[in-house]
């Protein structure tokens, strides 16, 4: 007993420590108050979460330096070979509106790649048809693969993916597998020596290690899905390795989704988010080599397309840039499909003043979720929408997975990007934004057809709820800057 108060004392030290860290952070203010909240309110457990979630790493050794200036220098040699070979005459952008220049404009001068002409895109809904072309590209490759998944998770879909992969390893190609440390941290230690027995480099995004807890990254997740062949097709979207886009999956069933497939100039974007990505797990710097940005032969197509990534390792937050530079030249409708609506409070801002404006502004999200955190706060700021006259409409047939941005019949965002704060902020992220009107119109009727199985909310439903469920729903939007 006579312990005691020097424990206290220390854990008294403890917590002004972290509360002093949190605040000379400089951290969003709403973060801010949230974390200081689960330090007063919730003693020794608050303490583990913030150290856990909550400590900014970049301050304390999270990203190497070292690494990062190599990174910078490749970076700026990428960008130079980027803009020479798309302010090409063959390459340049042209037919576009006054309001798609500023949007690509506003993404290069925020870090994103410069938009490209000449590219052919297609849209892929659902699992099936996702990994049915990813599989037939991977089939036709010839001197490497780079793939890189969020989550990589053992199953039926996995294994046909490294049967795959190891039969065109053993052909001579080039195999490279990234995976995220924590999404993907039930992949077996077999299943992994299973791909490099047969030849296949494979690397994982921060792992999480227990005994060196400084290593212990929950945030600043890799939430980016990449495939790339050849350099010559590239892949990207929602759609993780999972059983889950193929089969009837747990009470969610088979997840409905959105990727997109693209041959082209943008895939060398793409091509240089997954080699910064690996180098900076591995440290090896033959990704970097001029063999993976070879000159490509132009495609058929004349699909203007921008490769726009972000991460926590970027001053400005790209992605969030995109999608409010997209908010803000819309001037007929805005469609979103998202399964994580819990804004920053820009993005509310932005939607409220399309409407105001008179956009019709509608956003499509699951009818179930998959976290209930995340479903509380969904709702507490579903009701705010409403409020402004957004339209909702609840996904009712399976869980929606898509992260999907068109405004105005001109501009369509596919990617992986969430519209939440761990996305916008915390996440490694990638999008492509495609300024054609012909697929505009393509996602528009995609769209519209998942609507038909939607139900719309109304304000009214939210009013005659219970207090118990509006006091979970506040509740959960008092923690959504944690989540």
């Amino acid at each position: 007993m006579e312990k005691l108060p020097w424990i206290s004392v220390l854990y008294f030290v403890i917590i002004l420590t972290l509360i002093i860290n949190l605040i000379m952070t400089g951290q969003r203010p709403t973060k801010t108050l949230a974390w200081l909240m689960v330090l007063v309110f919730l003693p020794v457990l608050g303490a583990l979460l913030y150290f856990t979630f909550g400590v900014n790493r970049r301050q304390f050794g999270f990203i190497d330096f070292k690494k990062k200036r190599r990174t910078k220098r490749y970076l700026a040699r990428a960008d130079q070979y980027l803009d020479g070979l798309l302010k090409s005459e063959e390459h340049q952008l042209q037919n576009t509106r006054g309001m798609e220049r500023c949007v690509e404009q506003i993404n290069v001068n925020s870090g994103a790649f410069r938009a490209s002409n000449k590219n052919t895109l297609r849209l892929l809904i659902d699992g099936e048809e996702t990994f049915d072309a990813i599989f037939e590209a991977l089939r036709a490759a010839e001197r490497y693969i780079h793939v890189q998944y969020y989550i990589f998770r053992e199953g039926k879909l996995a294994d046909q993916l490294a049967e795959l992969l190891i039969a065109k390893a053993r052909e001579g190609v080039r195999v490279r597998v990234l995976y995220d440390g924590v999404g993907s941290f039930k992949l077996g230690k077999e299943f992994l020596e299973r791909l490099r027995s047969a030849g296949i480099e494979t690397q994982s995004f921060f792992p999480i290690y227990l005994s060196r807890l400084m290593r212990w990254q929950i945030n600043y997740r890799n939430h980016r899905k990449i495939v790339i062949v050849d350099g010559k097709t590239g892949f990207t979207g929602g759609i993780n390795v999972s059983d889950q886009y193929i089969d009837e999956y747990g009470p969610l069933g088979r997840w409905h989704d959105h990727h997109l497939q693209v041959s082209g100039p943008a895939v060398l974007g793409l091509n240089a988010v997954f080699s910064l990505d690996w180098y900076y797990c591995s440290g090896r710097e033959d990704v970097l080599s001029d063999e993976y940005f070879q000159p490509f032969e132009a495609t058929s197509g004349g699909v203007i397309a921008q490769v726009v990534a972000s991460g926590p390792d970027s001053i400005i937050p790209s992605v969030l840039n995109q999608y409010l530079a997209m908010l803000r030249q819309a001037r007929d409708y805005i469609y979103i499909i998202n399964p994580y609506v819990v804004p920053d409070v820009v993005i509310i801002k932005a939607l409220e003043i399309a409407v105001r404006a008179g956009v019709d502004v509608r956003i499509l999200l699951p009818a179930k979720s998959d976290s209930i955190l995340v479903k509380w706060a969904m709702r507490s700021y579903l009701e705010e929408l409403l409020r402004v006259g957004v339209k909702v409409m609840q996904y009712q047939p399976r869980f929606v997975h898509g992260k999907v941005i068109l405004v105005d019949d001109a501009m369509a965002s596919v990617g992986t990007a969430n519209l939440d704060i761990r996305s916008l902020y915390q996440n490694y992220e990638v999008n492509v934004l495609v300024y054609d009107h012909q697929f505009a119109l393509e996602v528009k009727s995609a769209f519209l057809r998942s609507c038909k199985e939607a139900k719309e909310i109304a304000l009214i439903d939210y009013k005659q709820l219970p207090w118990i469920e509006k006091l979970k729903y506040n509740f959960g939007k008092i923690l959504s800057p944690l989540m």
